[in-house]
C-alpha cells in the first residue's frame, strides 16, 4: 500500500497539514526534528492505535486526520475524527474507511488498520516501517547499538545492562530475606492463632448447640415422666373404680328417664287442662282406661309390626323375582364353577403355549410350503408310480437273462450266425430292444438310470409321507389352539349370561348373590309363618280391645253421660289414660335406675371420678399398655434424665472454660496485611527469576532463529553500499561504524517484514555530521529501495534538503 495524501486539521504539534506524496522517493524537510517524529507517531496512532499525546491531542473541539492510500487496484480513504471535552481529554474517536466506490469498509473483529492494510503486526511495523537515525551517532554509541541488535534484535535493549539490572534487583530482594522471614513467622503465628480461635469458636458453637439439645431433651423427658406419673395416678383411680363406665351409663340413662318423666308430666298437665271431662270421673275410670289404652297400644304395635313385616315380605318377593336367580336349579353353582374352571384352565394353557402356538403356526406354514414343493417334485416321477415289485423283479430277470445270453458262447455264436449269414437281428439285440422299450415307458435309457429314478422316486415319496405326517401333527396343535379359544368363548358366554341375569361382575359376586337369594328365600318362608301368627294375635287383641271398649261405654252410661258425648269423652279419657300410663312407666323406671345408680355409687363422688377419669377411652387404652414394660420405660427415662442433666452441666462448665481470643475479623485483617507483604516479596522474587529466565531464553531463541539470518542479511546490505575509501584512519573507523549500524538496522527491518513491500518506509535523520560519502551510500540504498516500497526520508538538514531537491527526490516542507 502507498500513501497518496495526508491532511491533518487542528492537531497539536502538526497543526494543519496537506501533504501529497508522488510516486518515487519523497524528502520531508523540517527544521524541527520533533515534527518528523510526530509524523511517525501519527502513523502509529492511525494504523495501530498507539496513543501519542503530542499527536492525538487536538487544538480545538474537533481534530481530523485524513489519509488516501492505494494498493493494487484498490484505493482507500481513511478518516479519523477526534472530539475533545472541556477538560482537554478525548471524548470520542471514530475511524471511517471507504473504498474507491464510497462504500464503507469494516475491519474484522480485534484487527487493527495496520494489520488489515499491511498484513503485519505492530512490532514488525515498528522494526521495518519506521527507522530513526540516532541523535548521538558517535562510534561508541553505534557499536553499542550494533552489539544490542546482534544479541537481541533491538538497538535500545542492552543485554548486559538488563542482566546487571536483574542481578541488582535480585540482590536487593535477597537483602530483604531476613526481614521477610520475620514477616513469614509473624504470618504463621497469626495463622495458628486464627486457626485456634476458629477452633475455639467452632467448639463454642457446637457446645451451645449441644447445650440447647440437652435442654430440649431434658424438657421432653420431664414432660414424658410427668405425663406418665399423672397417667399412673389416674389408672390407680380407674382400677379402684372398675365400675365407672357402668356408673356413667346409669347416670346417662337416669338423666334420659328423668327428662322423659318431666315431658310426660308436662303433657299430662296440658291434657287435664284442655279436657272438658270431669277429672273425678276420669279418676274413677282410671284402671279401665289404662287397661283399654294398653290394649289399644298393643293392637297398634302389632298392627305396625304386621304392616312392616308384610312390606318386608313383599320387598323380598320382588327382590327374589328380579334378582336373576329365580327358577335356577340347585346344581347351577356346580355348573358355573365347572365352566369357570374349564375357562381358567384353557386360558392358562393358551397363555402358557401362546409363544409355542405362534412358533407352531410359523412352522406349519413353512412346512406346508416345503411339502407343496416336495409334492411338485414327486409329480415329476409320477410315471414311476406304476412300477410294482413284480415288474421290478421281471425287469431284473430280463437284465439277468440278457447278461447271461451275452456272456454265453452259444448265444454269441447264434447271434453271429443270425447277423452274418441270415442278416436278421440277433437274439441278444432283440432282448436289448425289448428291455429298452420297457425303459422308454419310464423315461429311462438303461437299467442304471431306471434303478436310480425308481430309488429317487421312492425316497421322494417317503419324504413326502413324512412331511404329511408332520403336517398332520402340527395341524392338530394349530387346531388345539382354536379348540382352546372355543372353550374360552363358550364358557365365557355361559358365565356372562349368568352374570348379566344377576347383574354381577364375577363368579364370587354371583355366588354371594346366590347364597343371599337362598338365605332370603328360606327367610321368606319363616316370615310367612310369623306373619300368620301375628295376624292371629292381632285378631285376638282386637277382640279384647272391643270388649274393653264396650265395658267402658257401659260405665260411662251409668255415669250419666249422653250417648252423643260418649265418644268424645272416651277419646279424652283415652288420651289421659295413655299419658298416665306413660308417666307411671317413666316414674317406675326412674325409681328403679335411681336406686340402682346410688346403690352402685355408694359413698363415692361422681363429679370427682369424672374429673379424674375422663376422657375414659384414652385412659382405657393406656390401661391396656401400662404394664411392667411401661414402668421399665419410665425408669429408663428417669435414668436418661439424670444422665442428660449431668452432660448438660459438663457442657456448661466446658463453655465457661473456653479461652477468649480476638475476633476472627481482627485476626483476618492482620493476616491479610502480613500476607500481602510476604506475597509481594515472594511475587517479586519469582518475577525476577522468571524475567531472568525469560531474558536468557529469548536471547537464545533470537540468536538461534535470527542470528545467522541477521548476519547474512547485513552482509548483503553491506555489499550494496560501495563507498570510496576514507582519507584517514579515524574517519574510516567512523564511516565503518556507521555502515555497520545502518546495515544491521536495515537487516532487522528486512527480517521483520519478510519481503513484505506493502509497508511504507519512513527514515528520519537530523543534522548530518561528517561522513559525506556514507550518506551518499545511504541515499543510494534508499533510492534502490524506493523501486519496491514507498520511501519517505525526513531530515532537518538544510544542506541535504537543497542537494536532494535538485536530484530525483521530490521534496516537501513540514
Amino acid at each position: 500500500m502507498r500513501i497518496e495524501r495526508i491532511i491533518t486539521h487542528n492537531l497539536t504539534g502538526l497543526g494543519d497539514l496537506d501533504l501529497t506524496f508522488p510516486v518515487g522517493p519523497v524528502l520531508l524537510f523540517s527544521e524541527d526534528r520533533t515534527r518528523q517524529r510526530m509524523l511517525g507517531g501519527l502513523f502509529l496512532e492511525l494504523f495501530y492505535d498507539i496513543k501519542n499525546p503530542l499527536v492525538s491531542k487536538v487544538q480545538a473541539r474537533k481534530g481530523v486526520v485524513e489519509v488516501w492510500m492505494t494498493g493494487g487496484n484498490n484505493r482507500l480513504h481513511i478518516c479519523r475524527h477526534s472530539i475533545m471535552n472541556d477538560d482537554g481529554l478525548e471524548r470520542s474517536s471514530a475511524l471511517e474507511i471507504e473504498d474507491e466506490t464510497g462504500q464503507q469498509v469494516s475491519l474484522p473483529e480485534r484487527t487493527t488498520l495496520g494489520e488489515y492494510l499491511f498484513r503485519v503486526k505492530q512490532r514488525a511495523f515498528l522494526q521495518g516501517g519506521i527507522v530513526e537515525w540516532p541523535e548521538n551517532d558517535e562510534t561508541a554509541n553505534l557499536s553499542r547499538y550494533v552489539r544490542n541488535m546482534r544479541q537481541g534484535g533491538d538497538a535500545g535493549l542492552s543485554l548486559s545492562k538488563v542482566r546487571a539490572s536483574l542481578t541488582g534487583a535480585q540482590k536487593r530482594v535477597k537483602a530483604q530475606t531476613e526481614s521477610m522471614l520475620q514477616v513469614k513467622a509473624e504470618y504463621d503465628s497469626l495463622r495458628r492463632e486464627w486457626e485456634e480461635a476458629h477452633r475455639q469458636q467452632e467448639k463454642e458453637r457446637l457446645l451451645l448447640i449441644e447445650i440447647k439439645n440437652f435442654q430440649e431433651k431434658e424438657k421432653i423427658l420431664a414432660e414424658r415422666i410427668s405425663y406418665a406419673a399423672k397417667t399412673q395416678e389416674r389408672l390407680t383411680v380407674l382400677r379402684q373404680n372398675l365400675d365407672y363406665r357402668e356408673l356413667r351409663q346409669l347416670q346417662g340413662e337416669l338423666a334420659r328417664l328423668e327428662e322423659r318423666y318431666r315431658e310426660s308430666e308436662s303433657k299430662l298437665t296440658e291434657l287435664t287442662h284442655e279436657t272438658q271431662v270431669d277429672w273425678a270421673m276420669i279418676e274413677g275410670l282410671r284402671e279401665e282406661c289404662m287397661e283399654w289404652a294398653y290394649l289399644q297400644e298393643k293392637v297398634s304395635r302389632i298392627a305396625v309390626e304386621f304392616q312392616m313385616r308384610t312390606q318386608i315380605i313383599n320387598e323380598t318377593q320382588d327382590f327374589l323375582q328380579t334378582s336373576g336367580y329365580q327358577g335356577l336349579s340347585e346344581n347351577e353353582v356346580q355348573r358355573l364353577r365347572r365352566a369357570k374352571e374349564e375357562k381358567h384352565k384353557a386360558q392358562q394353557e393358551l397363555e402358557r403355549e401362546q409363544d409355542n402356538f405362534t412358533v407352531v403356526k410359523s412352522k406349519f406354514e413353512e412346512l406346508q410350503k416345503v411339502c407343496m414343493e416336495e409334492i411338485a417334485r414327486l409329480q415329476e416321477f409320477s410315471v414311476m408310480a406304476g412300477v410294482t415289485n413284480a415288474l421290478e423283479i421281471r425287469i431284473a430277470q430280463k437284465e439277468r437273462y440278457l447278461a447271461q445270453w451275452q456272456s454265453s458262447k452259444i448265444g454269441n455264436f447264434l447271434d453271429r450266425v443270425l447277423q452274418e449269414q441270415l442278416g436278421v437281428k440277433s437274439i441278444g439285440e432283440r432282448f436289448s430292444l425289448r428291455i429298452a422299450k420297457h425303459y422308454q415307458n419310464y423315461h429311462a435309457l438303461n437299467n442304471q438310470e431306471f434303478t436310480s429314478q425308481l430309488k429317487e422316486f421312492r425316497n421322494q415319496r417317503e419324504r413326502v409321507e413324512q412331511l404329511q405326517l408332520e403336517l398332520e401333527r402340527l395341524n392338530d396343535k394349530v387346531h388345539w389352539e382354536e379348540k382352546l379359544r372355543k372353550i374360552i368363548n363358550s364358557r365365557t358366554m355361559i358365565l356372562d349370561q349368568a352374570f348379566s341375569k344377576a347383574n354381577v361382575a364375577d363368579l364370587a359376586a354371583w355366588l354371594n348373590g346366590w347364597e343371599d337369594h337362598q338365605r332370603k328365600k328360606h327367610q321368606l318362608e319363616l316370615w310367612h309363618g310369623e306373619l300368620q301368627l301375628e295376624l292371629e294375635q292381632l285378631k285376638m287383641e282386637e277382640s279384647k280391645m272391643a270388649a274393653s271398649a264396650k265395658q267402658l261405654r257401659e260405665k260411662l252410661a251409668n255415669w250419666g253421660t249422653l250417648a252423643t258425648d260418649r265418644d268424645e269423652v272416651l277419646a279424652a279419657v283415652l288420651k289421659v289414660a295413655r299419658q298416665l300410663r306413660a308417666k307411671d312407666e317413666a316414674a317406675r323406671e326412674v325409681n328403679l335406675f335411681t336406686e340402682k345408680f346410688y346403690n352402685l355409687l355408694g359413698d363415692r363422688n361422681m363429679e370427682y371420678l369424672a374429673k379424674i377419669l375422663e376422657p375414659l377411652a384414652d385412659l382405657e387404652r393406656e390401661n391396656h399398655r401400662f404394664n411392667e414394660e411401661k414402668m421399665v420405660e419410665i425408669a429408663v427415662w428417669q435414668k436418661e434424665q439424670v444422665e442428660i442433666r449431668r452432660q448438660l452441666e459438663t457442657a456448661e462448665q466446658s463453655l465457661q472454660c473456653i479461652l477468649k481470643f480476638p475476633s476472627l475479623s481482627v485476626l483476618e485483617k492482620k493476616i491479610e496485611t502480613v500476607k500481602r507483604q510476604w506475597m509481594a516479596y515472594e511475587g517479586l522474587h519469582d518475577a525476577l527469576d522468571d524475567a531472568q529466565a525469560l531474558l536468557e531464553n529469548s536471547w537464545q531463541e533470537w540468536k538461534t532463529v535470527y542470528g545467522k539470518q541477521l548476519k547474512e542479511e547485513k552482509k548483503w546490505i553491506f555489499s550494496q553500499m560501495s563507498s570510496s575509501p576514507a582519507k584517514g584512519a579515524i574517519e574510516r573507523a567512523v564511516t565503518e561504524g556507521k555502515r555497520d549500524y545502518f546495515a544491521y538496522r536495515m537487516a532487522i527491518a528486512q527480517l521483520a517484514l519478510r519481503d513484505n513491500n506493502e509497508v511504507p518506509f519512513l527514515f528520519s535523520v537530523g543534522k548530518l555530521s561528517s561522513g559525506q560519502s556514507f550518506w551518499e551510500e545511504v541515499l543510494k540504498y534508499l533510492l534502490q529501495l524506493s523501486h519496491s516500497r514507498q520511501v519517505v526520508l525526513g531530515t532537518s538538514d538544510a544542506e541535504l534538503w537543497q542537494k536532494l531537491t535538485a536530484s530525483k527526490w521530490k521534496s516537501m516542507v513540514v
